[in-house]
């Protein structure tokens, strides 16, 4: 069973969905750009640009916090004296 779509062309409609009609082959190997959807990379980078922001903000307090501070030092001027004294 086929349907047409806004472009004219024929595209196979789903057994038993009601209403539902499957994406228009192409010719480039590339699948066509759904008209509901244009958004969607925006909305994705978005997400993830706030996630990434969160994880920065944990770490920095994780990394800043006296503990964790002072191991790090310690392993930077162990690293140093290390090559001051020519390993």
């Amino acid at each position: 069973m086929t349907t047409t779509n806004e472009t004219g062309r024929g595209v196979p409609r789903a057994e038993g969905a009601v209403g539902s009609v499957l994406p228009a082959p192409t010719t480039g190997g590339w699948p066509a750009v759904r008209r509901d959807q244009r958004g969607m990379v925006s909305a994705e980078w978005a997400v993830g640009i706030i996630a990434a922001i969160g994880i920065a903000g944990v770490l920095l307090a994780v990394v800043t916090s006296g503990p964790v501070e002072k191991a790090i030092l310690e392993f930077i001027l162990t690293v140093i004296r290390a090559f001051a004294r020519g390993l």
